[in-house]
Parts: structure tokens; C-alpha cells; sequence
């Protein structure tokens, strides 16, 4: 068994010590990523290079393929990379798009990744101000528009400066940017439905979950870009419908702006030896951070955008070729005392969300079921005796979802257990009337969605506590033959859930009637009443 108090994986280290963790957590539900970048950023050790955002990703078990437009290394694909035939969802389940240039994505390109994103392919993009980043980005069907990719200057007040608070030597200075100071940002909390009084009813976006409530820090940068929410509409590009309809009718689907960042400095200096100015003050404003798409329903790949590449390279996250301060202090990025800053682990955190989210349908079956199965052997679950034979109860099985939650909520954050409940109804299968039932609100839209006379939270827990006690019944509680069985997860994943949900379904089903049968008796009262 490997030491997981020592892996890299930011999720297992929060796990450390519980044993079952250490078994589920071996094999994370790897998704197949293939990074692009371009110009003057690589994915080497240097300031503008992502080997360290690389390592996070890869420490928590996916496989990344690196690949360069013109061919700069370190990369895994040699040669000067272009968009062709190898670039399918047979080989890869997203693409990260780090862009620099400005050189265009050739049509044939344009093709492959639209066609990429049409399978089901999730796409991460970002630049940085002006045009940088634009020849990948802008070429793209719907990250085109939900980023600002030309229009964010680099050293007017106009510009997006999020270094707002200099270091400790109280000099504003452009590698402030380095220094373990990050900028604070501002989540969406978006309504799940219910009222607007309780905190249950809202929710920040899946990419920006964490068990404190959000990730709410972000590297910082003088010259930031923007991310966009565009107005949806008919029409295709690069040989595909841009904003396709929800397969079965209903509107368009839209991107949201996920976070907000503010933009508030005043004169940057070049710092040591002789402060002299470089940069004017900006004029304070707000900003999109990240937008995101969820294509689930039109049965199209997920999106992520991002305002900037600073957010991933070296020399925000550890500080590579920022030199000193003026007080002839080393710039070392997110660490304070060679430890990441607890606000690098929050960020942490974002990368990982962002990889989960977006995985394509179908290759993220696996990880409800291990956030399911590391609820199941949280202290408190563990005190249950289960499994409860089946057919278990309402009751049981309510109970069961509620304590699963509550671990949930502890281990990832608030706000999950509506998509967690989705993703396990897709995978078992379910009829298509359930899975519209179970699917939350897609960006709060709740002014246009009746709300719901179906007791959908005890719904939800029904489910949870009925997968919770297939896993009791599946899993051992034994660390050692856990680990074993984990070797197939994949399998294992799907089986468990398909099982627990349709062996629960008939005690679902008759609660669920009954409770209609009393709605038809309040419509009955509430008709006499009005005689």
C-alpha cells in the first residue's frame, strides 16, 4: 500500500490516515488529458512554463499527453503540433489549451477540435490579455465567445491588474505576481430551487467546490484578460452548430461566468535596485475570472475558460525567474516555508474540480462512486450497521443519504449532492423521466422552472443512502482486499451503482406514490375550498 500522507495528491493527503481512503484513492478515475500550448509558454521548469501545474494534475492519476505548436519541448508529442485525425474522444477525454500565439488554427484544425467537443470531448482554454492565446482560442466554436481574446490591453488603466496588495517590501512591482500573496475572487453562488432564505438553496459551480464552501483565491497578474457569458443563437461554425438545442427541445444552452475578480492597483514599479514606474493605475472594476458550459444536455462536450495562463504557470505557483524583491527577498510564488500557502491548496483544488467536471459523459461514472464509497467508511457512516438487506425501507434509506451527505459535504464541499445524484441516475440507467426529474437547475433558472411538488431532497438522500448500502454490501471492510478489488474500478463503479439504485427503486417508487395520492388529496381539499 502506498504512504499517503507523503503522495502528492492533494485529495488523498485530506485523507490521510484512514485506511479505506488509502485503498479507494489508489486508482482516482483517470481521465486521458491532452495539453496544447504554443509560442513562448512550454511545459518546462522555467517562468513561463507549466510543469508544475503538470505535476498537480498528474499526482492525482490522470494520464496527460503535452504537446507544442512549434515544437518547443519538454513536450511527450515531438514535432510542431497540429489538430489532426489523432485528436479524438477514443484517445482523449479533454483538451487544455494553453495559447500564446496569435497564429490561427488552420480550418482543417478548426474541424478536428469542433468535431472533438460535438463527441463529447471537454475543452479547458486560456490566453492572457490582448491577443495572446487567440489563434487557438478565438478559432474555437463557443470558447470563441466566452472569453475576451483581443480587446484587454496590457499596460493602460484600462487594463485588468489583479496584484492588488504589493509583498513586504510595500513596492508595487510587476512580480508581485510572484509572491505568496493571491488575489482574492468572488464565486457565483447560483440557485439550486428552493427558497432564497435558506443557504441550501445556493450553490457555487462544481469547478469551484471545497470543503470550506469555495475556492475563493486565484494567482494574481498585472494584466489579467476576461471571461464571458454570450448570447446564445442559431448558426454553426467550424462545420457545427455553435449553441445546439438540449436533445428533446427547450432553449439553448448558455455559458455562465462562474467567478468574479476584481481589478484595483495603483502605480507598478519595476522594483529593485531603483523603483521607477512602468505601469499607470487602473480603474477599479469587476470582471468575469471563469465561465463555464455544460453540455450534457445537448449531448456536447463541457468548457471551461479561464482569464489567463497566469493562473497555471511557474511563476505564479512557485516563483521560477521572478528573482527578488526590492529588499533582496526571493520570490517563491505560493509557499510559505516550502509548504503550498492554504490558499495554493484551495487553487490546488480548482485544477482537480475542473478535471472532474469536465470529463465526458460516460467516463465520469467512477467518481461518484468513490466519493460515495470514502462517505461509506467516514467515521460516522461507519458506526451503521450495514448493509440492511434489501429490500431496505424509505426510512433506512433516507437516513442513510442524509449521513452520506453530510460526509459529502465535510470532504468536498456544500452543493454536490444534486449532480452527484444525476451522474449515478445516468449511470444506472434510469428512465428518461427520472433523469430530467433528478437534473438540477442549470444556472439558477428558476424564475422559468415550476418548482417541483415532488419531495426531491428526501429523493435524492433515497438514492444516495440506497448506493451507500450496495456499497456496504460490495465492499469489504478490509483496507487490503479493498485495494484489490479497486484494480477494477471502472467496472465496479457501474455495477454497484445500477444495483443499488434498481434494487431500491420499487421501495422508491411505492413512497413516491404515495406521496402523489396525498397531493391528490390536498388538489381535492383545496377545490372545495375555493367552492
Amino acid at each position: 500500500m502506498p504512504d499517503i500522507s507523503r503522495m502528492p495528491n492533494l485529495e488523498a493527503r485530506a485523507f490521510a490516515g484512514n485506511r479505506f481512503a488509502e485503498a479507494l484513492l489508489t486508482y482516482p478515475c483517470p481521465q486521458r488529458i491532452l495539453m496544447v500550448t504554443d509560442g513562448s509558454l512550454d511545459f518546462g521548469t522555467g517562468f513561463f512554463g507549466l510543469s508544475e501545474f503538470v505535476s498537480i494534475v498528474a499526482a492525482a492519476g490522470h494520464t496527460i499527453a503535452t504537446a507544442h505548436r512549434s515544437g518547443a519541448g519538454p513536450t511527450t508529442i515531438a514535432g510542431a503540433f497540429t489538430f489532426d485525425a489523432s485528436v479524438n474522444t477514443a484517445q482523449y477525454d479533454q483538451l487544455w489549451l494553453f495559447g500564446f500565439s496569435s497564429a490561427a488554427l488552420q480550418p482543417a484544425e478548426q474541424a478536428r477540435v469542433a468535431q472533438f467537443m460535438k463527441d463529447g470531448g471537454g475543452v479547458f482554454a486560456t490566453g492572457d490579455h490582448g491577443s495572446l492565446g487567440s489563434g487557438m482560442g478565438s478559432f474555437i466554436p463557443r470558447v470563441r465567445a466566452m472569453r475576451n481574446w483581443a480587446g484587454i490591453p496590457m499596460s493602460s488603466p484600462q487594463r485588468l491588474d489583479t496584484v492588488i496588495d504589493p509583498g513586504s517590501d510595500n513596492v508595487k512591482q510587476f512580480n508581485d505576481q510572484a509572491n505568496a500573496i493571491a488575489q482574492r475572487i468572488y464565486p457565483v453562488f447560483f440557485s439550486n430551487g428552493g427558497p432564497d432564505s435558506a443557504a441550501s438553496s445556493w450553490n457555487v459551480h462544481p469547478v469551484l467546490r471545497h470543503p470550506s464552501g469555495a475556492v475563493d483565491w486565484m494567482p494574481d497578474h498585472a494584466h489579467e484578460s476576461e471571461c464571458l457569458a454570450p448570447a446564445t443563437g442559431p448558426g454553426t461554425f467550424a462545420g457545427v452548430e455553435e449553441w445546439p438545442e438540449p436533445v428533446g427541445g427547450g432553449p439553448r444552452i448558455a455559458a455562465q461566468v462562474v467567478s468574479v475578480s476584481i481589478s484595483g492597483g495603483r502605480f507598478i514599479e519595476s522594483g529593485a535596485p531603483t523603483p521607477t514606474g512602468t505601469k499607470p493605475p487602473v480603474l477599479p472594476r469587476s470582471f468575469g475570472g471563469i465561465s463555464a458550459y455544460d453540455g450534457d444536455a445537448a449531448r456536447v462536450g463541457r468548457i471551461v475558460c479561464d482569464a489567463t495562463w497566469h493562473h497555471f504557470v511557474n511563476i505564479n505557483l512557485n516563483g521560477s525567474g521572478a528573482g527578488s524583491d526590492s529588499l533582496g527577498q526571493p520570490f517563491e510564488g505560493l509557499y510559505s516555508g516550502g509548504s503550498p500557502t492554504p490558499e495554493y491548496q484551495k487553487i490546488q483544488r480548482y485544477y482537480l474540480n475542473t478535471v472532474r467536471w469536465l470529463a465526458p459523459r460516460g467516463r465520469r461514472r467512477c467518481w461518484p462512486f468513490i466519493k460515495l464509497a470514502l462517505a461509506r467508511f467516514d467515521p460516522e457512516m461507519l458506526e451503521f450497521e450495514l448493509p440492511h438487506p434489501h429490500p431496505c425501507p424509505w426510512d433506512p434509506l433516507v437516513e442513510l443519504g442524509l449521513v452520506a451527505e453530510q460526509a459529502l459535504t465535510r470532504q468536498w464541499g456544500p452543493g454536490s449532492v444534486p449532480e452527484l445524484v444525476a451522474e449515478l441516475a445516468d449511470t444506472a440507467e434510469l428512465p428518461a423521466s427520472w433523469q430530467a426529474l433528478l437534473t438540477p437547475l442549470q444556472g439558477g433558472r428558476k424564475e422559468t422552472t415550476a418548482p417541483s411538488m415532488l419531495p426531491l431532497a428526501h429523493l435524492r438522500h433515497a438514492m444516495l443512502g440506497a448506493v451507500v448500502n450496495q456499497i456496504a454490501e460490495t465492499l469489504p471492510a478490509d483496507a487490503e482486499k479493498l485495494a484489490g478489488m479497486m484494480k477494477d474500478h471502472e467496472r465496479l463503479a457501474t455495477e454497484t451503482v445500477r444495483k443499488g439504485l434498481h434494487e431500491a427503486l420499487p421501495t422508491i417508487a411505492a413512497h413516491m406514490e404515495r406521496e402523489l395520492k396525498r397531493l391528490e388529496v390536498l388538489q381535492r381539499a383545496i377545490a372545495e375550498f375555493k367552492v
